[in-house]
């Protein structure tokens, strides 16, 4: 049976243990837990992307450049797009919350969006919380402002329509 088969019918049948035995042997098996987070069924999507997520305790650097590639992809200039990528970072928020670190204001500012900013809050509370000191505190800052520009926005947005 082939990798991209193997992960297929693990994350079918939620096979969470031997996907991190799986991806702990075979790093391109991340890339198709990627494809299986756009998956329709809730569960298997949650699935794949808590194994993404434990994928950064065997393969930090192959998980990192995933969620850059997803950061991306939920900018509007990528066109891409990009529905399921803030539960993929959230399950690395759980999982390995040190690989997002140097992501942080690239989410804060896409927090910004209407869209994403729910989700991607969510996340850096849980960022913020795990690094209490001084890198908590300022992605509290930053969280903070941007609640403000959203806030002042939808306002401004009300009052024109």
């Amino acid at each position: 049976m082939n990798l991209k088969t193997q992960v297929l019918e693990l994350v079918a049948a939620g096979e969470t243990d031997a996907l991190d035995e799986l991806v702990a042997a075979e790093p391109s098996a991340i890339r198709f837990l990627v494809g299986c987070s756009y998956r329709v069924d809730a569960l298997e999507r949650e699935v794949a992307c808590r194994a993404i997520g434990r994928a950064g305790r065997h393969h930090p650097l192959v998980v990192q450049q995933v969620v850059r590639r997803l950061v991306w992809a939920m900018n509007d200039e990528s066109g891409t797009n990009a529905l399921t990528a803030p539960e993929v970072v959230k399950a690395v928020a759980d999982e390995t919350p040190e690989l997002l670190l140097p992501l942080v204001p690239d989410l804060t500012r896409l927090a910004a969006d209407d869209g994403l900013h729910a989700r991607l809050a969510e996340i850096l509370k849980i960022l913020a919380a795990k690094y209490p000191g001084s890198v908590g505190r300022g992605i509290e800052d930053s969280l903070n402002r941007m609640i403000d520009r959203v806030a002042t926005r939808r306002k401004a947005h009300e009052i024109g329509n």
